[in-house]
């Protein structure tokens, strides 16, 4: 039990860790809103490619590339359900699977209107 418990992955509470991407940047807020544009324009193709995925190859690709795609610029929650989504053992519409993207699809909406908040 206790080997489970260490593996779990926390979700964190800040949806857009700013300063993360500004470190990559130089505190350029033109590049750090091209950054993000180009983040939040391939999620719905990444998104597809999750719900599409027909083998857990597909699947880990899927997975893999969000997570490093959002860690990256600092979409912490994203990444961090991204993390878990990958872990997942039984990809094809198992509940941990359906309940993971149910708080992915809620995680890419707040980091949207976060994002939309500081670059509108």
């Amino acid at each position: 039990m206790a080997e489970k418990q260490s593996k779990r992955v926390r979700v964190p509470e800040t949806v857009f860790d700013r300063d993360h991407l500004a470190h990559y940047t130089m505190d350029d807020p033109e590049l750090e809103r091209e950054i993000v544009s180009l983040f939040l324009a391939q999620l719905p193709s990444i998104l597809d490619s999750l719900l599409k995925a027909s083998s857990r190859d597909d699947w880990r690709f899927a997975t893999h590339t969000l997570k490093g795609s959002a860690f990256a610029i600092g979409a912490c929650k994203i990444g961090a359900i991204a993390k878990k989504l990958e872990a997942v053992q039984n990809f094809e519409n198992s509940e941990r699977r359906q309940k993971l993207y149910r708080g992915l699809l809620l995680a890419v909406e707040e980091f949207n209107e976060v994002s939309r908040s500081l670059y509108a």
